[in-house]
């Protein structure tokens, strides 16, 4: 056995064996975004660049079929399913190339609401303390109230010439975090813009937080590593470290103590942390 497999001994036979289980077959397109849904019955939600989110039977016995199946309507403007997030509530909302957010429920899989305000594509989505937060092509996050879908606020708004597409967005608590195209993040605590700084060579594809730790990577083939700390109006990013990859960072996932890093290389490498 790898040392790899060593260090989760709670895994099932088939992840320590890395042996094939199944597969979901239902997308026509390029599947751009999966989720999990740990409800009464686990959920396994995937959105092509077709339009299309297949909602799967996550438990046993697997089935190849999806157990329903959902199509955003299409015009020319249209680019595909771009993010996907789930609230406690039980509504799948999803981040679109219309620029528009969509609330599904997933007790009858009927359409409840559309949200519109982006001027560009929904890139990410994100929900933390019952606000759903949505970043996008046009620069900004713009925050909506779970409860009845209706908008909070707006936060990143700039001049007009210096818009730069949002990629990714990582929320915690009342710290949001949002990535650039630029390689710039901005910062922000309980909405307020405490931090704006050039942290990447190149686009941000990914980023995670895990406590006051906050990872980020890229183009430039590159994981930085930062402590976000606040007492009282004093508000900073520290600088911890860094990594340097072997490809383009495209995903990071922070799990019990090791960060999880996916390359364009087709590589997955797991780094052991001290943050806890």
């Amino acid at each position: 056995m790898c040392g790899l497999c060593r260090s989760f001994p709670e895994l099932p036979n088939n992840l320590q064996d890395y042996s094939h289980v199944h597969s979901f077959k239902g997308h026509e397109q390029r599947v751009m975004v999966v989720a999990f849904v740990d409800y009464e019955e686990p959920l396994c939600i995937s959105g092509d660049n077709g339009g299309a989110i297949c909602i799967w039977r996550a438990s046993t016995p697997l089935s190849p079929e999806p157990l329903k199946k959902l199509q955003e309507q299409q015009d020319w403007r249209y680019s595909g399913i771009h993010a996907l997030a789930v609230s406690r509530s039980q509504y799948l909302y999803t981040g679109s190339g219309d620029k528009s957010i969509k609330a599904w429920s997933l007790q009858d899989y009927s359409l409840s609401c559309t949200m519109n305000g982006h001027k560009s594509v929904v890139s990410s989505l994100a929900i933390c303390d019952e606000v759903l937060y949505s970043g996008s092509w046009d620069g900004t996050v713009r925050l909506w109230c779970l409860s009845d879908h209706s908008p909070l606020a707006v936060l990143g708004e700039e001049a007009p010439g210096s818009v730069c597409s949002i990629f990714c967005l990582a929320v915690d608590e009342n710290i949001l975090v949002a990535a650039h195209e630029n390689g710039l993040t901005k910062i922000w605590f309980d909405d307020i813009l405490v931090k704006s700084a050039q942290e990447h060579d190149g686009a941000i594809f990914s980023a995670c937080k895990k406590g006051k730790w906050m990872f980020t990577g890229g183009w430039d083939k590159m994981i930085k590593v930062k402590e976000l700390f606040r007492d009282g109006d004093l508000s900073s990013a520290i600088p911890l470290g860094s990594i340097t990859c072997d490809s383009v960072v495209t995903a990071l996932l922070y799990w019990q103590g090791k960060l999880f890093v996916g390359q364009a290389d087709g590589v997955i490498k797991v780094y052991y942390s001290a943050v806890r």
